[in-house]
């Protein structure tokens, strides 16, 4: 209701008299990211649109934004900020987002965009100090630097300060900022990264800074070493970097992707092999078995409800993975992806720890006291299932209930695996094919397990004794899942950086 409430008050403001203004613009005139946006071709093409510009030093003005703030339930922190429609632009993302603001602006009709209280003018004005330095600007010779930053890069954002103080230094100086968080910018920075010759192992990785056909990565990037390119290359001329890597776009694709064929798929593969074969799936295992000879029928009815049963489990945990992987790229978990990448690898870690002590406990012979385990109520609820689901007349349909069930069951405990496995996918993947692949290969190896122990049980080996097989190497399972742990613990710690 706040929010209509709100729309009101906006609507009872809009202005009679601006009816030919579509966008709305927040600036200060000393602004000097105001004048670069504003004064950009781009935007000033959007001028047959209707935009009016507000000057926020004047107290009319700044209440008028304060009132959009709160409407948009935002209040951001670099101007200019831009209006259109019902979306709110704010500082680099005015320019990144212009074919939106043109979509809007043109759909738009006037009334719906423009606010009466305040002082509107027909075109921004600025301070003397600020278009000197774009004057002074023009008579050197431009120096372009493409900075490649991440969300939560704690000396992305130490870089991003530093560039800052390069730009008032040397005004001729111009810095085009990519968040790598985006996957055409990984593309832009591979691009650029094969047109100066950047090596394989620094390939990608946040921060870097390319300028005057060189480039600086990670510890590299520090006010020294930049201020030496400038000085040392003043007065030449150098196409802007992210220009320079356009005509690479082509090969950009088949290089990542054969990177990550030489690395990735290795990591996920094991873990869900190892996944498929932990300690919590050998309840699920072990009654997946015993329903099988509960149905008591042919080899090729057992066959049947057997394939639908794996396949069902295997579309099921599948489906939650891709689930879980589109909810780890939503902007609120991207924001927030440096913390979540610590706090994964952490949780990976405990579980690794936790793991060597159930390995310990195990080889004492104290199975009670392992803490990975399937809780006993989920058990207990698996087993019922199943033994209600064998009791329906269409065994095909028995089988698919049950696997429905036993997936969300069962990835209550092997969720330990999985969770950081897909967090470990969405951190070097740069295409959501190549993500989605690794989940088709990461649940391939989680149902081979049951796929085996299915065709022992076809070809005459007993439940019992499959079950007997799998406790008696329960303890190297055990230091297998501590293992993968560690790994996508460290793997995860790297990522981050």
């Amino acid at each position: 209701m706040k929010r209509f409430a709100y729309l009101f008050i906006l609507i009872f403001f809009i202005g009679v008299f601006y009816l030919d203004g579509k966008i709305i613009v927040f600036y200060t005139p000393d602004c000097e990211d105001c004048y670069t946006t504003l004064t950009n071709s781009e935007f000033c093409s959007l001028e047959d649109k209707g935009i009016l510009y507000f000057d926020i030093n004047k107290v009319e003005n700044y209440e008028l934004l304060l009132k959009v703030e709160k409407f948009f339930n935002r209040k951001p922190k670099h101007f200019p900020i831009v209006v259109c429609k019902n979306k709110l632009f704010a500082g680099r993302g005015v320019i990144q987002n212009l074919p939106i603001i043109k979509t809007l602006a043109a759909e738009t009709t006037p009334i719906d965009s423009l606010i009466k209280k305040g002082i509107s003018e027909g075109s921004p004005h600025w301070e003397n100090e600020v278009i000197p330095n774009r004057k002074k600007a023009r008579q050197e010779n431009t120096v372009y630097i493409a900075f490649f930053t991440k969300a939560g890069c704690k000396r992305c954002d130490r870089t991003e300060k530093m560039l800052s103080y390069i730009k008032k230094k040397y005004p001729f100086v111009i810095v085009k900022v990519f968040d790598t968080v985006n996957r055409e910018n990984q593309k832009i920075q591979e691009a650029i990264s094969i047109a100066l010759g950047v090596p394989e192992n620094e390939k990608l990785i946040s921060p870097t800074v390319f300028l005057c056909d060189t480039f600086l990565v990670g510890r590299e990037i520090n006010e020294n070493n930049i201020r030496e390119i400038i000085e040392k290359n003043k007065g030449k001329n150098f196409i802007p970097p992210w220009i320079k890597g356009e005509q690479f776009k082509k090969v950009v694709k088949s290089q990542i992707v054969e990177r990550f064929k030489e690395f990735s798929p290795f990591v996920v593969f094991v873990a869900g092999l190892i996944d498929g074969v932990n300690p919590c799936a050998f309840a699920t295992i072990v009654f997946f078995l015993s329903f099988m000879a509960i149905i008591g029928r042919s080899k090729r009815e057992i066959m049947l409800t057997g394939i639908t049963f794996i396949s069902v489990l295997y579309i099921v945990y599948f489906a939650i993975g891709i689930f879980l992987y589109r909810l780890f790229e939503i902007k609120f978990f991207i924001s927030l992806r440096g913390i979540l990448y610590y706090l994964i690898a952490a949780f990976a870690f405990i579980l690794a720890v936790i793991s060597l002590f159930d390995a310990v406990m195990l080889r004492k012979g104290r199975v009670d006291r392992m803490i990975l385990k399937l809780p006993r109520v989920v058990k207990k609820t698996m087993e019922t299932t199943i033994i209600k689901g064998s009791r329906l007349w269409n065994y095909i349909i028995a089988a698919f209930i049950s696997a429905v069930v036993v997936s969300f069951l069962e990835f209550t405990c092997t969720g330990q695996i999985y969770i950081p496995t897909i967090f470990f996918v969405t951190g070097i993947s740069s295409v959501k094919l190549k993500a989605t692949l690794f989940l088709i290969l990461y649940n391939i190896a989680f149902v081979i397990p049951i796929i085996l122990l299915f065709l022992l049980f076809v070809i005459g080996l007993s439940s019992e004794k499959l079950y007997s097989f799998m406790r008696r190497r329960a303890f190297l399972l055990k230091i297998a899942t501590a293992v993968i742990f560690f790994a996508l613990a460290i793997s995860l710690f790297f990522i981050s950086h």
